[in-house]
């Protein structure tokens, strides 16, 4: 028993220490199994409470942005986006990402469901792009302690960030940023909370609106694991130039771009981040030298000082230390110096890894060097708009990897020849615009390299099309507009049927286009400004962008566009006639429609027989200068978004639509001169709130002014203009205008618009104007009182109505009035003394009016001639010829019956009573010797007493 005992003891001894010998990964197989799942756990691998917790997620996001198609059955862990533990059963990442467009929708998305804290295992969270427009980031998004990622980036989230996110102490991983915008704003006044997030790596609070946070930069002093920081575009906006002790010494991406700092760049407390790889201040206003410092972060890649007002700073020298230096982007940053010197003061390594390098629009002079420097290694050489002068060097051939050249915008000259080209085999963008340089190759000249994107505007390059160019046919970009091109030839159109953006505007091309076009696969197509003649073919499919105005096209338009993705449809200046088809309706993605200045006839379609086409995104309709007719087109009733309404110098006629008041709530201009609408201006027009610009000039319309017009807040305001508007002229910038009698120096960039009939381009400066102009009808009644509410208007023109009773006083609140014309009306009364304040006014005609009294002469109105009171009999004073005697209230002594005959019959009775009463006292003194006795002693008398009682009172004058 003994012997078996001590054999068993020693059996298990050895086999103990068998087992210990063996290393951990040998013994995993023959380790024990997990305990048995809990009671909790369904059949599958999924939580029942966990998988219901989710199944409420999936219903609070009524319109999800997220595809929940997988998510059934009972195992959760298999679903779209969720990921459990292979231990535990729990789930510990939610990836809900929304689809790749995470712009806001007009609908709420729902909300984040409460349930979200019963997932207490989560470590990943990731709901962005799912549009929570409006929402609030809940509380409890801080209740899930095992928490490591939480991204809720552009979700359109409003209101205060709250800051129990600070109890996710485990967080590695923050993105919060709203969108690209502060249309809806997510704020945090007080940012303590980051404090407490000590594990955080990555920071992205980019959009959000911080300008109350004042103590940001301690605050994400005291993470020190942080190695990425965004807050572009938060409006934080305090300086710390010293940290006493700097956490951030894992600090690898500092990205504040966008926040107007106002202050110099140096001293600041970044320039101590010797772990930064990426720098990112444009935009940020910063002024003075960059600090010698920055030669101290010598693992800097990447460099961004664009858009700041660096007080014409040279380049440090301690760039030339920052041997990591990839990308250097100065652009905007009032650099100047010569160019030479700023290439020394780049790095010089041994090993140069300065791949893009962008000094653009900058005061830079000089010419190039003959050396390449530290630039060998380049892809991206950017130095458009600067002042650089000479020829190109040769060593630009050299640049074997660049990818990107552009030089437009200078003051280069010399000839450029295929050597400068012919090493570049990766060259995609060639940016030689706006510069003196020729380009003479030889014709049969084939480029090594395949162009994505070319510009060579205003470049000498006609009259032939470069045929060099033909063998780039996977160009994207083809601008060349101004280069003295007089033909196109056949190849280009099979060449370039596959290039997105074609401009060849301001050319001199003669001939037709081919009728293959609607084959090319061209989004954007500018001709504008050629000698193209022939009928409008049919467009490319594909095709976003047409511009053909400015040409000699005839004929009719074409039956069918084939366009149904077009956008901008730009046609103005040609002799286009005919109707415009019905097809038009089938472009229900159009934006911007400009068929003015041709000789269209008939109706405007309704596109009443499809609903689906009706056009509904327009924001821009310009139709002038036609011979249009008919009723106001009714197909732009269902066109909710239109900014821009142009009808004028054509046949239109009927009345006003009372339902534009409410459709268009978004109108800023309504032009409608030169047409034969009548009936009563609708009263509805007052609701046009963003109206800034109203001119209904030579129509026949009667009645009196609805008061409504004076409630337009649009002219209301004195400062401000119509964003929408400034947005739709710079979509359409072909747009037109006749302009004629605004009487004022109302300027298209400087430009006079006085004279009648001329054909002006609105520019964006119209953006800026407030027009009303209601001349040339039949208008009766009088002036709103209130007409004084619109302090926002530059011009304002009631001329050649029937307007009677007085100019309102409150007239002298439009301080910004610069152009008034009140003339050929009934206006009775003076002239308000409250117009001397206005002190804007450069034009003002009153006249032929029924206007009397004193004509008030102070600041501006003292400056006007007589012909802007001609035809006012009752008015008096400077500079009319009429004084205004005894009458220092400037109100007539006299009623006045508007013919002044009355006045003249008084002056001539007084004249005539006055001579005919002396002729005869004179007479009968003469023949009557007794009364001239008589006479002369009673006057001799009078002297005498009149002598003794200014004695006497002399006398006791001085007694007393």
């Amino acid at each position: 028993m003994i012997m078996l005992r001590f054999l068993a003891q020693g059996t298990l001894i050895a086999l103990s220490c068998l087992l210990f010998s063996i290393p951990p990964a040998a013994t995993a197989s023959i380790r024990p199994p997990p305990p048995p799942p809990p009671p909790s756990v369904s059949n599958g691998s999924c939580i029942a409470y966990e998988r219901a917790a989710l199944l409420s997620i999936r219903a609070s996001l009524w319109n999800p942005n997220f595809d929940f198609s997988s998510w059934q059955g009972e195992d959760c862990c298999t679903w779209k986006g969720v990921r459990c533990s292979y231990r535990t059963g729990h789930v510990v990442k939610l990836n809900l990402r929304g689809k790749s467009n995470c712009y806001p929708v007009d609908e709420n998305r729902g909300e984040i469901s409460h349930s979200l804290v019963s997932l207490q295992q989560l470590r990943y969270l990731d709901m962005s792009c799912n549009n929570f427009n409006g929402a609030k980031i809940p509380e409890f998004i801080g209740s899930l302690p095992s928490l490591r990622y939480l991204n809720l980036s552009y979700n359109w989230f409003y209101g205060r960030v709250p800051p129990q996110i600070g109890n996710l102490s485990k967080l590695t991983y923050l993105d919060l940023k709203p969108s690209d915008s502060f249309s809806l704003e997510l704020y945090s006044g007080d940012v303590h909370w980051l404090s407490h997030l000590s594990s955080l790596k990555h920071l992205d609070l980019s959009h959000m609106n911080l300008t109350a946070a004042v103590d940001w930069v301690h605050q994400v002093n005291m993470l020190p694991a942080l190695r990425k920081l965004y807050l572009q575009y938060t409006g934080i906006r305090n300086r710390v130039a010293f940290l006493g002790q700097s956490n951030l010494t894992a600090l690898e991406v500092l990205d504040i771009s966008g926040n107007n700092f106002s202050t110099t760049i140096s001293p600041n407390w970044f320039w101590n981040t010797t772990s930064l790889t990426y720098l990112n201040l444009k935009g940020c206003n910063f002024r003075g030298p960059i600090p010698d410092s920055i030669g101290n972060m010598t693992s800097l890649e990447q460099v961004y000082f664009q858009r700041n007002n660096l007080m014409a700073t040279m380049i440090p020298y301690g760039f030339r230390n920052l041997c990591s230096l990839k990308i250097l982007d100065l652009e905007q940053s009032n650099t100047s110096g010569d160019i030479t010197e700023l290439m020394e003061r780049l790095p010089n390594c041994p090993s140069n890894m300065l791949q893009i390098l962008d000094f653009s629009y900058n005061n830079i002079s000089g010419a190039l060097p003959n050396w390449p420097g530290p630039l060998t290694n380049l892809t991206y050489l950017v130095l458009s708009g600067t002042n650089i002068t000479g020829p190109i060097p040769e060593w630009i051939g050299a640049l074997t990897e660049l990818v990107s050249l552009e030089l437009g915008g200078n003051r280069l000259n010399g000839i450029v020849t295929e050597y400068h080209l012919k090493g570049l085999k990766d060259l995609k963008f060639l940016g030689l615009h706006n510069t003196d340089l020729q380009i003479k190759v030889s014709p049969n000249w084939i480029p090594p390299f395949k162009l994505q994107a070319i510009f060579l505007a205003s470049l000498q390059l006609g009259p032939a099309f470069p045929p060099w160019l033909r063998s780039q046919t996977g160009l994207q970009l083809l601008h060349m507009s101004n280069a003295s091109i007089t033909a196109i030839p056949a190849w280009f159109w099979v060449a370039f049927s596959r290039t997105n953006f074609i401009d060849l505007s301001d050319n001199e091309i003669t001939g037709t286009l081919p009728a293959t076009l609607e084959f090319m696969s061209t989004q954007k197509m500018v001709l504008s400004n050629n000698r193209l003649i022939g009928m409008v073919p049919k467009f490319p499919r594909n095709t976003e962008y047409m511009d053909l105005s400015g040409n000699s096209f005839s004929g009719t338009l074409p039956s069918d566009f084939a366009a149904p993705l077009l956008e901008e449809l730009i046609l103005y200046n040609n002799s286009i006639s005919g109707t415009i088809p019905s097809s038009i309706c089938s472009l229900s993605q159009l934006v911007v429609l400009d068929l003015s200045g041709n000789k269209l006839t008939g109706e405007v379609p309704t596109c009443e027989e499809d609903s689906n086409s009706q056009m509904s995104s327009l924001h821009v309709v310009n139709l002038n200068t036609n011979n249009l007719s008919g009723d106001f087109p009714k197909v732009l009733r269902n066109c909710q978004y239109l900014v821009f309404i142009d009808l004028s110098y054509n046949k239109f006629s009927g009345d006003l639509p009372t339902w534009m008041g409410v459709n268009f709530p978004y109108l800023a201009l309504l032009r409608l001169r030169y047409n034969m609408f009548s009936g009563k201006i609708p009263v509805e027009i007052g609701m046009l709130q963003r109206l800034q610009f109203l001119d209904l000039a030579h129509n026949k319309f009667s009645g009196s002014m609805p008061d409504s017009l004076v409630k337009i807040s649009a002219m209301a305001q004195s400062s401000g203009y119509s964003y929408a508007l400034y947005q739709a002229l710079l979509s359409g910038q072909g747009l037109q205008i006749y302009n004629s009698v605004y009487d004022g120096v109302y300027s298209m960039d400087k430009v006079s618009v006085l004279t009648k009939g001329q054909q002006l381009e609105f520019s964006l400066q119209i953006s800026y104007m407030v027009i009303l102009d209601l001349s040339s009808n039949s208008l009766t009644g009088v002036i709103p009182r209130d007409i004084g509410c619109l302090i926002g208007l530059r011009g304002l023109n009631f001329s050649w109505n029937n307007l009677s009773g007085e100019i309102p006083k409150k007239i002298g609140e439009l301080k910004q009035l610069e152009s008034l014309d009140l003339s050929n009306n009934e206006l009775s009364g003076g002239i308000p003394s409250s117009m001397e304040t206005m002190t804007s006014l450069s034009h003002m005609n009153l006249s032929y009016n029924t206007l009397s009294g004193k004509i008030p002469l102070g600041n501006q109105l003292g400056t006007f001639d007589a012909s802007a009171y001609i035809g006012n009999i009752g008015l008096c004073g400077f500079p009319l010829t009429p004084s205004c005697l005894g009458n220092r209230s400037g109100q007539p002594r006299y009623k006045d019956d508007g013919d002044g005959l009355e006045d003249i019959s008084l002056y001539l009775g007084l004249t005539v009573g006055f001579a005919f009463g002396f002729g005869v006292v004179f007479c009968v003194m003469l023949f009557k010797k007794r009364w001239r006795i008589s006479y002369f002693m009673f006057v001799e008398g009078l002297q005498d007493k009149i002598y003794v009682v200014v004695v006497l009172k002399w006398a006791n004058l001085k007694e007393n």
